[in-house]
């Protein structure tokens, strides 16, 4: 496995597969529904960065989609439809197929998927010794004794750190252990929020994990991604 930026590079059995945490498209209309103007350039910037991410790892075999691809949970928006079809169709001129994991946005995600071919909808998905869940739901499946690591989206992990006065809150990656198999939780890609300190906030897995043993990656420019130790020792 290697971090890249806030993506996660998997080469197996001659396989190279992308994992990408929770994108939310679609939230700058839902706000603008709700009588809050933002302008609509999240879309933009996700593509500048996913720019630098094929530059460094090049076209890869699989992409998966852990989960919340779309923000608003009862119905697609028409941002939703165009900002999720346009990501399908640049993922597609660099993998061989998409695997959507369904998160709790994604109810109502399938009529977009119809969409295009080369993408598929699963709840968890199962690559060798690897289970790629959302992380809302566990599964009889990914307990199976050929599993040796989860990669689960839905919590948005962020730490903060403190110099002084000075406070700032940085995605990251939280890897650990959890019976017997390898945890990596993965940051969102969506970046109007960092996302949530798990020492002030319940970041709502099903599994009781002992997030203070686990290692924090911190997600820096540039695609770098640095190590801070065990989170319970910031």
């Amino acid at each position: 496995m290697k971090f890249v930026g806030k993506c996660l590079l998997i080469e197996i059995s001659g396989k190279k597969i992308l994992a990408v945490g929770d994108l939310h498209l679609g939230y700058e209309e839902a706000l603008n529904r709700g009588g809050v103007f933002v302008s609509r350039k999240m879309y933009e910037e996700m593509i500048e960065e996913f720019d630098e991410v094929f530059e460094r790892v090049g076209e890869v075999d699989e992409i998966v989609l852990l989960g919340d691809v779309k923000h608003v949970f009862g119905k697609i928006l028409r941002q939703e439809w165009d900002d999720v079809l346009n990501l399908f169709d640049y993922f597609l001129k660099r993998c061989a197929k998409i695997v959507v994991v369904k998160g709790n946005h994604d109810k109502i995600i399938g009529p977009i998927v119809s969409k295009r071919e080369r993408v598929e909808v699963k709840d968890f998905y199962i690559v060798k010794e690897f289970c790629f869940l959302h992380g809302d739901r566990d599964f009889e499946e990914s307990c199976g004794k050929a599993i040796r690591c989860w990669i689960a989206g839905h919590g948005h992990p962020a730490v903060k750190l403190k110099e002084g006065l000075k406070v700032e809150k940085y995605k990251c990656f939280l890897v650990g252990r959890y019976c017997g198999r390898e945890v990596v939780l993965m940051p969102s890609f969506f970046a109007y929020s960092e996302g949530s300190d798990p020492r002030e906030n319940n970041l709502r897995y099903p599994w009781k994990f002992s997030l203070g043993k686990f290692d924090v990656k911190i997600v820096s420019e540039g695609l770098k991604v640095l190590d801070f130790g065990k989170l319970g020792k910031l």
